[in-house]
């Protein structure tokens, strides 16, 4: 029996989709959401073969109209939301250059305004929808949002020239995942006397589009660790990655 219900941002591809997957293989009900209607539409259509449980939500989260609409929406279809994963992040803009190699310190020749783009997605983006459907977590007994973010986004591995991640500064998207794990840590206070919980997990260096071929770990597995936190007893307060290693704030 489907008792759950949640909401994915950013899931028509890469760790998103398969988070949907794994989540219906499990009988919770998936509002899956993106910016690009034809590809959200397209990824519905290949997990009906895993669930007819799962629907379609247009969602740009940068824009607050289209958070306010959703709202309404999963209010007006379900009454409630169980769980909400912010998945939904981008590296750059689309259309800028990126530098050579891929673990060049960006932060001078980064454009202000491309970092400000990153941050109305990743942090902007997710922190209003997270208000925006809040009621609706209230509404479940045991609410949960789930962040995604980052090892990249720990300043003492950023700061620790041993570290293996060390090189790896990439400013605007870095710095937004450090802001994710800082949001996340306000919100936990700030839901100590509700019955919702918010937990950042980071799937690890995952095989994706933004991860590229080079990283070690498969879609798949990457997953596991959002539907674990999304369904299981895990902690709060700490900040964990791929088989539940702890790391750094």
């Amino acid at each position: 029996m489907t008792t759950l219900t949640a909401l994915i941002t950013g899931a028509n591809r890469g760790i998103g989709l398969e988070t949907a997957r794994q989540l219906l293989k499990k009988n919770v009900r998936v509002i899956l959401s993106c910016r690009d209607a034809a590809k959200g539409q397209a990824a519905v259509q290949q997990l009906r073969e895993v669930s007819a449980h799962i629907s379609f939500l247009p969602l740009d989260i940068a824009c607050p109209e289209q958070v306010a609409a959703a709202a309404d929406q999963v209010t007006q279809q379900y009454g409630h939301l169980d769980i909400l994963i912010n998945n939904a992040a981008i590296t750059h803009v689309a259309g800028t250059a990126l530098p050579k190699e891929r673990i060049s310190n960006t932060i001078m020749h980064s454009n202000i305004a491309d970092i400000k783009a990153v941050f109305d997605v990743n942090v902007w983006g997710t922190l209003q929808l997270t208000q925006a459907l809040f009621p609706l977590l209230q509404q479940s007994p045991a609410g949960r949002i789930i962040n995604l973010s980052s090892e990249l986004g720990s300043i003492q591995l950023q700061a620790d020239t041993s570290s293996p991640i060390y090189h790896v500064k990439k400013f605007a998207y870095n710095s937004s995942k450090t802001m994710v794990n800082l949001l996340t840590v306000y919100l936990q206070e700030a839901l100590r006397n509700t019955n919702v919980r918010a937990y950042t997990v980071s799937p690890g260096w995952v095989k994706t589009d933004m991860g590229t071929a080079a990283a070690f770990l498969e879609i798949p597995e990457g997953a596991r660790i959002i539907v674990q936190a999304a369904l299981e007893d895990v902690p709060t307060n700490r900040f964990f990655t791929h088989q539940w290693q702890e790391i750094p704030w």
